[in-house]
């Protein structure tokens, strides 16, 4: 099979020729670390051509600034970017520091971004282009959650729920409009599959209680893989943290996939498998905090043997990691990883070879 039949059967919770592999590799230096490059600039070819030496079936892809942007820099290595959040640069990665939309007032004034802006799905068309075909291609667009919380700030988007629901539901009825427009257009670009990627959760729990998730967030959720799937996309979602007692919610809405299934989050590959396995497809599982950056080659090894033991079984599991290759992991461990998932993956081999 090719890569992207392969995650197709995945996803319709079926036995392909072999578990399809995936990871999000996306840092900078992450990917120069793959390369085994030091060039200033990841050019699309170089980032492809990091995915696939590490095998992948299923790749992620991110859209641009726009051209003529600039990042509105604050001190060195603090910016603001066009949708007033502050981040600072640790690791040629932006962290979260804090947003500006603190009132109704801030809102009122605020003009969002323009997801048809020129050069926003530059890299996206172009991978499409020359590696659709073959790869599953799958663009990352927001949820709704994360990134509202993001422009206020988490302490006020809290408050507001409680004391003033009406500048939530703006706020992320404004938020969800950007990505829902954003998705069709990579989607008319020529995508077939699409990423969602909000963290409902942290590694305790949901961060919402279930009841305000239900009331604020599912809605604008739903929304949007209700906008995807009726373009005929496959719908996956990225949602770190412990979400299980929500878990029901995000399944019923439709999604085609869930990853990572946080194992420091307490996300029960096992369970999840046995309770949705028929649903959804699930992604993920292997501990990227601790175990793939410094445990040993052979507790590695017994992961993902577990992992493929556990969900492989009957088609509707794409391996990975629980969160990324980040910086912390080394080539040679990243490597590792996807050699030895290469060797168990094949559906052939009903028994793991020792």
């Amino acid at each position: 099979m090719q890569p992207k039949e392969r995650v197709i059967t995945a996803l319709c919770q079926e036995e392909a020729d072999a578990v399809p592999l995936f990871d999000f590799l996306y840092n900078e230096t992450s990917l120069r670390k793959i390369l085994r490059e030091e060039r200033e600039r990841i050019s699309p070819e170089m980032y492809m051509k990091a995915q696939l030496s590490l095998g992948f079936d299923l790749v992620c892809l991110f859209s641009d600034e726009p051209e003529g942007s600039r990042l509105k820099w604050l001190s060195k290595g603090t910016f603001i970017n066009e949708w007033g959040i502050r981040n600072k640069v640790i690791d040629g990665m932006g962290w979260y520091l804090d947003g500006s939309i603190k009132t109704r007032e801030d809102l009122e004034d605020f003009c969002p971004p323009d997801p048809y802006a020129e050069g926003r799905s530059r890299t996206i068309g172009a991978i499409l282009k020359n590696y659709g075909e073959l790869i599953a291609c799958a663009p990352a667009i927001g949820g709704p959650f994360t990134h509202a919380w993001s422009i206020t700030g988490f302490d006020v988007f809290v408050k507001a729920m409680y004391g003033d629901p009406s500048f939530i539901h703006r706020l992320l009825g404004v938020v969800n409009r950007y990505f829902i427009e954003l998705g069709k257009m990579v989607i008319d670009e020529g995508a077939e599959f699409i990423w969602i990627a909000d963290d409902f959760g942290d590694v305790h729990g949901p961060m919402t209680t279930p009841r305000c998730f239900r009331e604020f967030i599912l809605p604008y959720f739903r929304e949007q893989v209700n906008a995807f799937r009726k373009k005929g996309v496959w719908v996956l979602l990225h949602c770190d943290g412990n979400v299980m007692p929500i878990m029901e919610d995000l399944v019923d809405v439709g999604i085609d996939a869930f990853h990572p299934v946080g194992r420091k989050a307490r996300m029960d590959l096992s369970g999840i498998k046995e309770e949705y396995g028929d649903l959804i497809t699930v992604v993920g599982n292997v501990e990227a905090s601790n175990l793939i950056p410094h445990g040993s080659y052979e507790k590695i090894d017994k992961q993902i043997r577990e992992c493929f033991e556990i969900a492989a079984p009957g088609g509707g599991y794409i391996f990975a990691s629980d969160h990324s290759i980040h910086p912390g992991i080394s080539a040679e461990r990243a490597e590792f990883l996807f050699q030895y998932a290469g060797k168990y993956r094949f559906y052939a081999l009903k028994v793991l070879p020792r």
